[in-house]
């Protein structure tokens, strides 16, 4: 099929989809060949959505510790995650650290009113990692500054932490977002600057997301166009199923692992459904990868 008429079909996709043109799909990074210095290391991280609801933050603060702790991360991202949730998880890990389980760190602590609010913080091994670099940026035309990109119904922020094994020298950086629930060119445009930022950190990275859309919807799609796989579907001991389940028998598969072009083996998806204290921690499931990327 002619270029041309490839650019026009993408261009409809992008308009039909969303109710406007999205932002181009980025380009497709290359492959890293190996070479004899190429150094590897396997990894587990996760993405959690803990739900920003208040009322039941001390029935459910164990059974969320007790979700991170049986996977025991590098580094873990979560998602609705506000200035208590925050504080009480790095202090119940902390503790947990000093009776001789990983040790974790905060990075990426703002929310996304002006800092404060719902966060996506990640959370990774103190033992083991020196935090090199981090930020904070927002989700829209605007990604320095508090903004609503978009039609998105409410600001949506992202962090990163670039990580340095104590030990090998091992270097990844590890992104996390939550996608806007209502606009979907938010969630588009929100998926195209995720791949552009990390493209252009030029390091092995790891995106962990509550995307608000399912695998194959316009954000997968650019995340993919941008060179990013999706673990559920590359990992040799994959679970497909539902990540979203409110607590009811519904539910859909929103919430994701990726890596970038670094990826070399795609190990196992998880999807953790433990309960705790007769509940689950959470209106979602963590889910968890364990993948192995060169640097």
């Amino acid at each position: 099929m002619p270029d041309f008429i490839m650019k026009f079909l993408a261009w409809l996709l992008a308009f039909t989809s969303t109710g406007v043109i999205a932002l181009s799909e980025p380009p497709i990074p290359p492959v890293i060949p190996d070479t004899p210095d190429t150094m590897t290391q396997e990894i587990t991280v996760m993405s959690f959505n803990v739900w920003t609801e208040i009322g039941s933050i001390g029935q459910r603060i164990n059974g969320v510790v007790q979700t991170i702790l049986s996977e025991r991360p590098d580094s873990f991202g979560l998602q609705e995650a506000h200035e208590l949730w925050r504080l009480r998880l790095w202090w119940a890990l902390r503790k947990a650290g000093r009776t001789g389980l990983p040790d974790y760190g905060i990075a990426c602590w703002q929310g996304r009113y002006f800092g404060l609010g719902e966060g996506t913080p990640i959370f990774y091994r103190r033992d083991k990692y020196l935090l090199v670099d981090q930020g904070v940026f927002w989700l829209s035309d605007n990604p320095g500054i508090t903004s609503m990109g978009w039609d998105a119904a409410l600001p949506r922020v992202a962090g990163y932490a670039v990580l340095k094994d104590r030990r090998t020298g091992f270097t990844y950086v590890h992104f996390n977002a939550h996608f806007d629930h209502v606009g979907g060119t938010a969630r588009a445009n929100s998926a195209r600057l995720i791949a552009d930022r990390i493209n252009a950190m030029g390091l092995p990275a790891v995106f962990t997301a509550d995307l608000n859309a399912g695998p194959g919807s316009l954000p997968a799609q650019y995340l993919e166009a941008g060179g990013l796989t999706d673990l559920r579907y590359a990992a040799g001991e994959a679970d497909t199923g539902r990540t979203f389940h409110g607590y009811g028998s519904g539910g859909s598969a929103i919430d994701y692992v990726y890596a970038n072009h670094y990826l070399r083996e795609a190990k196992q998806f998880k999807v953790i459904r433990d309960e705790y204290d007769g509940m689950y921690p959470s209106d979602h499931f963590a889910v968890s990868a364990t993948l192995t990327l060169a640097n």
